[in-house]
C-alpha cells in the first residue's frame, strides 16, 4: 500500500499545535481578539485536528463545526475534543466539505486556514464561505502566496503553475472584489517558516531513526529529502503564507 499523505503529514507535524507556519502566539492573539460570544456559531473547513476551532470555542464559549476528509486527523481531533471539550457544542465531521450541507448566511464566522484545496481554490473558498456567513460576519483564512516570481524548476518540482497562487496583495484584492473588508493581515516571517520547515523535516528524520523497520520508511525518506532540498533551494525565498481576517458586507 502506498504511503498516505495523511500519515506522512501527521509524522511531520508531531508536537506542533498548528499544522501551518503561522506562529502560535500570533494565532492566539487573533483568537483572543475575535468578537464572538456564547451565541456565536463557527465553521472550520479543512479543520485538521481542529486545534484552531477548539481554541476558539474554549476562549469564547461558542459552538462550532469542523469538517475534514481525513479519518486520521479527525480521530486525533476527536480525542482532544473529548479530553478538552466534553460538554461543549463542538462537532467534528469526517467528510468532504459541501457548502450545501450548511444554511446560507447563518454562521457568525467561517475559517479555512491552509485548506482552500478542500473547496477547490482560494477564490472558491472565499466565495463559498462568504455565502454561509451572516452580513458583517467574519472569515478567517490562511493562504499561500508567491513572495517573488517562482523559478520554473520549482514549479516543476511542485507540479504547480504560477497561477495557482497570488501575491500577498493579490490575495487581499481578490477578497475585496468579493465585497470582503480586510480587518487584519499577517505575513509569515522568515523565522516562522524556518521553525516550521526545520521542525517538520526533523520530525520525519527522527521518526525514521527511531523506526527503521517501518514498511513505509523508504517511501518517507524518498519524500522528505527532495522536499527539504527544494525548500532550501527555492521555497524559503519564494513561498509565503498569509493570515487574513475579513468582514462580510452588510
Amino acid at each position: 500500500m502506498a504511503l498516505s499523505r495523511e500519515r506522512y503529514s501527521a509524522i511531520g507535524h508531531t508536537g506542533m499545535s498548528f499544522w501551518n507556519p503561522v506562529a502560535e502566539a500570533v494565532l492566539d492573539d487573533w483568537i483572543d481578539a475575535l468578537p464572538l460570544n456564547s451565541d456565536s456559531r463557527v465553521l472550520d473547513v479543512g479543520c485538521g485536528r481542529a486545534e484552531l476551532l477548539m481554541r476558539i470555542i474554549e476562549r469564547h464559549g461558542c459552538s462550532g463545526t469542523g469538517v475534514d476528509s481525513s479519518p486520521l486527523v479527525i480521530a486525533l481531533g476527536e480525542a482532544e475534543r473529548v479530553r478538552r471539550l466534553p460538554n461543549a457544542a463542538c462537532d467534528l465531521r469526517c467528510e468532504s466539505f459541501d457548502p450545501g450541507d450548511f444554511p446560507s448566511y447563518d454562521l457568525d464566522m467561517a475559517c479555512c486556514v491552509g485548506a482552500a484545496h478542500a473547496v477547490g481554490s482560494y477564490a472558491a473558498a472565499l466565495d463559498a464561505l462568504t455565502k454561509l456567513v451572516k452580513p458583517l460576519g467574519l472569515l478567517l483564512v490562511g493562504e499561500g502566496y508567491w513572495r517573488k516570481e517562482p523559478d520554473a524548476a520549482y514549479l516543476d518540482f511542485l507540479q504547480s503553475s504560477r497561477e495557482d497562487l497570488n501575491t500577498h496583495t493579490g490575495n487581499i484584492e481578490l477578497a475585496a472584489g468579493l465585497g470582503l473588508a480586510l480587518l487584519s493581515a499577517y505575513e509569515t516571517a522568515d523565522a516562522d517558516w524556518s521553525r516550521y520547515e526545520d521542525g517538520y523535516a526533523a520530525n520525519i528524520l527522527n521518526y525514521l531513526d527511531a523506526n527503521p523497520e517501518d514498511p513505509d520508511a523508504a517511501a518517507i525518506r524518498e519524500r522528505i529529502e527532495p522536499w527539504r532540498d527544494a525548500y532550501l533551494r527555492w521555497g524559503r525565498d519564494t513561498l509565503g503564507f498569509g493570515l487574513y481576517l475579513f468582514r462580510t458586507a452588510a
